[in-house]
């Protein structure tokens, strides 16, 4: 059986490189299997198959994402 993706997103401000924009990948249990971070300022984007953190710290501050905007950057 395939798991349950979920995907949520947040962004917050970095100085002399615009919005950071983070779209995490959560398993059904609600750990971190991933997570993606573009800085729209610069073009740079770092991809974390093996995130330290397993939880998301505050998700209520996260807004819906897709496996189709993850995918988007995740390939960049």
């Amino acid at each position: 059986m395939i798991p349950s993706m979920t995907y949520m997103k947040s962004a917050q401000f970095v100085p002399d490189k615009g919005q950071a924009l983070t779209i995490y990948e959560l398993n059904e249990d609600g750990t971190i299997a991933r997570f993606v971070t573009h800085l729209t300022g610069t073009g740079e984007t770092t991809r974390n198959e093996k995130p330290v953190v397993k939880r998301l710290y505050r998700p209520e501050t996260c807004q819906p994402s897709s496996p189709e905007e993850f995918a988007q950057f995740w390939g960049a």
